[in-house]
């Protein structure tokens, strides 16, 4: 089997564009170079093999750049996660492909973990903005009996509604907590809005939310961790102080194993290359010393 690298990141990143670069700069290997989409629901999965004219290379530019940078095979691969995973996918399709020296699959890495070389593409993050953010998520729901018993008595802060064990104090007598609270409430003398009671009642059927401040990758950096080779895009120069700002903290998350703890980060490495690069300059010295690692990692799997 040849090396196989799978290229990811969020779209307009510069995926296909790495990989056309690579495939610029070959070397005379036999590389093939495929897309492939989840879609639930599209059946079993499908390949789409483009020729320099073909219809396939048409409806889909990325192919026929590809093709045009020496690709000796492009193709779209669309398969249903319901039906299929990538290992099996990239297995079935790599039996009718015959021989070649290396693969180079653009995609969301997600599930797959069988590439020689896991690539991450992403554009420098805006000024004031972070790689991590702390974000605030319902972690547990406790039972409102329960947590009246253990944690007091507000449950609805802010609102209209009283203390509930203030409520039950008025009410003078012992009630259960079920659907039917805010009418015993009100046999005991405590009147409850229909806006408090439906607060209440949704109280009981799901529990008193426990929320807390967790840390998360930014969506479009989400699958960053499972990289090797980080590559922040600048199309400009006037980007470069963000694109630095952008490279420190993707090297700061590498080695931060406490935060890497808290975000459930798995890595095959301990550091990732992270390159600043014009892709769109086939000259540019990033972009050269990212492919460089890139086939480093391909030449030694």
């Amino acid at each position: 089997m040849g090396g196989i690298a799978i290229v990811d990141g969020h779209p307009g990143a510069g995926k296909t564009t790495l990989i056309q670069r690579l495939l610029e700069s070959n070397e005379s290997r036999s590389i093939q170079a495929s897309r492939y989409i989840a879609k639930p629901g599209s059946g079993q999965w499908k390949e789409e093999r483009a020729g320099v004219s073909g219809k396939t290379a048409s409806r889909h530019v990325e192919l026929r750049r590809w093709l045009d940078a020496a690709a000796v095979h492009a193709s779209l691969l669309t398969y249903d996660p319901d039906k299929i995973d990538i290992d099996s996918l990239l297995g079935e399709v790599d039996e009718g492909f015959g021989e070649w020296d290396q693969w180079v699959l653009e995609g969301e890495n997600v599930e797959y973990s069988g590439a020689h070389c896991s690539v991450y593409v992403l554009r420098p993050l805006p000024g004031s903005d972070r790689l991590v953010e702390d974000k605030e998520r319902i972690v547990a729901h406790i039972p409102l009996d329960e947590y009246l018993r253990y944690a007091g008595g507000e449950v609805l802060p802010g609102e209209s509604i009283e203390p509930i064990d203030d409520l039950l104090e008025d009410a003078e007598i012992e009630l259960s907590f079920d659907r039917e609270l805010p009418e015993k409430l009100a046999e005991a003398g405590v009147v409850l809005s229909e806006l408090e009671k439906g607060r209440l009642r949704t109280l009981i059927r799901d529990g008193v939310q426990i929320r807390a401040k967790k840390p998360e990758l930014r969506p479009e950096c989400a699958r960053l961790p499972a990289a090797e080779v980080v590559v922040v895009n600048l199309h400009r120069d006037e980007e470069r102080d963000r694109a630095e700002a952008t490279r420190a903290q993707i090297l700061d998350l590498f080695k931060d194993w406490r935060l890497r703890y808290q975000l459930d980060f798995r890595s095959r490495v301990t550091r990732a290359g992270v390159y600043l690069a014009n892709l769109q300059d086939a000259n540019d010295l990033g972009t050269q010393k990212a492919l460089a690692q890139i086939k480093r990692k391909l030449r030694g799997r």
